[in-house]
């Protein structure tokens, strides 16, 4: 089975992991730390991180496809990388349905719900 690494904040639900599993892929976390790393990546650290995650030979995660989402420089960065390495790179497309809900004190409370559509080749 091939491997796909989640370098992204979330948890997959499981209509992804089934998605996943169903196009051939066992999907791989970053650890917790580099988890925590992901979560917090900026303009003076996205590079090392994206480049020790996916190119260095001592630290790279064995896989055969990225799952990338996050701070925008640090996606672009981990797809280019991808691309040069030959190796797909999914985005997850996710439709978002918004609901006010009025509430009996006149507070109107907002609640967003995330259906996901597919894994999709950036």
């Amino acid at each position: 089975m091939k491997r796909i690494l989640n370098m992204s904040n979330h948890t997959l639900t499981g209509e992804q992991v089934a998605e996943l599993s169903g196009m051939g892929y066992e999907i791989v976390e970053l650890t917790a730390e580099d988890k925590t790393l992901w979560g917090k990546l900026n303009p003076s650290n996205y590079k090392e991180f994206t480049y020790r995650t996916m190119e260095d030979s001592d630290t790279r995660y064995d896989v055969d496809a990225y799952h990338i989402a996050g701070f925008p420089p640090a996606v672009v960065n981990a797809v280019c990388l991808a691309c040069t390495l030959d190796m797909p790179a999914f985005y997850a497309y996710s439709e978002r349905v918004s609901e006010e809900i009025h509430q009996p004190d006149g507070t109107v409370k907002k609640v967003n719900v995330f259906k996901h559509l597919g894994f999709f080749n950036y």
